[in-house]
């Protein structure tokens, strides 16, 4: 990392320091310069957002660092469509604008079409949308004229004063019908559009829709009651009271079917004592719902084959009361170092065993030894979207057909893996049916060494997701959570 402050940093592309334009605001320098990472260097949005924050010091203003946030994450999420509407008035191709000012534009653009009527330039909200639409152009301007120059100021000032009035219209004008058009108003790639609506229909396309919204339920956390901490609900509670937070028990399709899930509407900068000494652990509900599926008991010997960065790994882990063990298996060693650190902040490393490499090679002493199996497999992403602004752009299709060969891959080793009459969960935070009922339909029709039926769902999570048989879906626009797939399935105490 440069050691440099972010707010003077080298740019090696134009060979001078960067300064925070004087008449620029942090949140607005923040949002641009983690656009800069973002889409020039590749760099994941929130980490650098993390990274630009403390080195700006927004932490000590909640309000600023709030919107720096909003403005950073919504920028990078609705490229596509705010490229859209810059194109169509600059009367030119994207790639002619050099990219310090394209970024200065998305963000502009997105403050006009998105924020202005509900955010001001000092992270507030407004009554009406006049100061902050002019603050949205000023900064803007500003922000070319300090890293750019005079040379591009007149050009970004026209294409926002001209958005202003008519880049709704633009996209007014859009058929929605069309995977093109609807891609571009989605803010979405074309490929994921066209396959998402081939594979669910209208579902689909609102499930994509719904991941450029914030969730109802707000930010989801696990209250966590391993390594001795089980019954403390009621401490969590007034700790949570003495800082003044309102935490509640989500509801899935209306009925509570994670009893340590916790949700927060919010602010939950406050929270950050109980994330570090491993009191919460921040997982989505379809996330923990995973392990309700897998309903580890007290004594089970339990895979995780996919198991980075640890939450379903130490949720499964705290179920276990204190007897039995988890095999965590990661490939990568960043990432299993994160299991470890979670497992050791929840109290559950004397459970979790980590295992350095890949799944698909375990040995043949692995086999018919594991009680349930969970294969929480690498996939597109596509059902979490919303939490992660530039995975969109990250994905490509070629992509998506090696994810889905890998998926067979690790399928086929868990089915030798699995003791007669254990159980084997399958599962993605996918919302694409190449990885979802087509893997599970290929699993049932192949040839097995075992014998696997589909084993049903527990009662609850059936009432709480409207499913049948052995196969459930959350749908972000539905269930106010992450887009999970989770199918279960049990191998025969009797093979043949």
């Amino acid at each position: 990392m440069n050691a440099l402050p972010v707010d003077r940093q080298r740019d090696p592309r134009a060979g001078k320091r960067l300064r925070r334009p004087p008449k620029v605001t942090p949140a607005r320098w923040a949002a641009w310069l983690v656009l800069r990472r973002t889409f020039d260097d590749g760099a994941w949005t929130d980490r650098a957002f993390t990274a630009v924050v403390e080195q700006l010091g927004l932490d000590a203003d909640p309000r600023e660092r709030a919107f720096a946030q909003r403005l950073t994450f919504g920028t990078v999420q609705q490229a596509k469509r705010l490229d859209h509407v810059i194109g169509v008035l600059g009367k030119r191709p994207l790639a002619k604008i050099d990219p310090p000012v394209l970024y200065a534009l998305r963000i502009g653009v997105h403050e006009l079409l998105d924020l202005h009527q509900e955010i001001g330039p000092d992270g507030e909200q407004t009554g009406g949308g006049s100061s902050s639409a002019h603050a949205a152009v000023d900064q803007a301007v500003e922000l070319v004229r300090g890293v750019v120059g005079e040379r591009a100021v007149a050009f970004t000032n026209a294409i926002l004063r001209r958005a202003q009035v008519d880049g709704a219209g633009i996209l007014e004008r859009l058929d929605p019908s069309k995977d093109g058009d609807l891609a571009t108003l989605l803010s979405m790639p074309e490929w994921l559009v066209a396959r998402v609506r081939a594979g669910h229909g209208d579902q689909g396309i609102e499930a994509l829709r719904a991941q450029n919204e914030p969730s109802w339920l707000g930010s989801t956390y696990r209250v966590n009651a391993a390594g001795g901490r089980d019954g403390q609900e009621d401490v969590v509670q007034q700790r949570l009271l003495d800082a003044g937070v309102e935490m509640t028990t989500p509801e899935l399709g209306g009925v509570v079917v994670v009893e340590e899930a916790r949700s927060v509407i919010g602010s939950t900068a406050l929270l950050a004592p109980m994330v570090e000494d491993g009191t919460l652990v921040p997982q989505s509900l379809a996330s923990q719902l995973v392990t309700v599926v897998l309903d580890p008991q007290p004594g089970d010997r339990i895979l995780d084959m996919c198991a980075a960065p640890g939450g379903k790994t130490t949720h499964i882990a705290s179920k276990l009361l204190g007897r039995g063990e988890v095999i965590a298996v990661e490939l990568h060693s960043h990432r299993a170092d994160s299991v470890r650190a979670l497992a050791k902040r929840t109290g559950t490393n004397g459970l979790v065993r980590v295992r350095e490499g890949d799944a698909r090679a375990l040995t043949s002493a692995d086999i018919s030894t594991f009680d349930r199996i969970l294969i929480d497999a690498p996939c597109s992403g596509t059902g979490v979207l919303a939490a992660r602004p530039d995975a969109r752009w990250k994905r490509s299709e070629t992509g998506l057909d090696e994810l889905v060969t890998l998926q067979r891959e690790l399928l086929a080793t868990a089915v030798r893996l699995l003791r007669p009459g254990g159980t084997l969960v399958y599962s993605t935070c996918s919302i694409l049916r190449e990885e979802d009922e087509d893997i599970v339909a290929e699993l049932m029709s192949a040839a097995l060494p075992i014998t696997l039926e589909p084993d049903p769902l527990p009662e609850a999570v059936r009432r709480a997701t409207g499913a049948e048989g052995h196969i459930a879906r959350t749908w972000p626009h539905e269930h106010g959570t992450e887009g999970f797939f989770i199918a279960r399935f049990r191998r025969l105490k009797e093979d043949g």
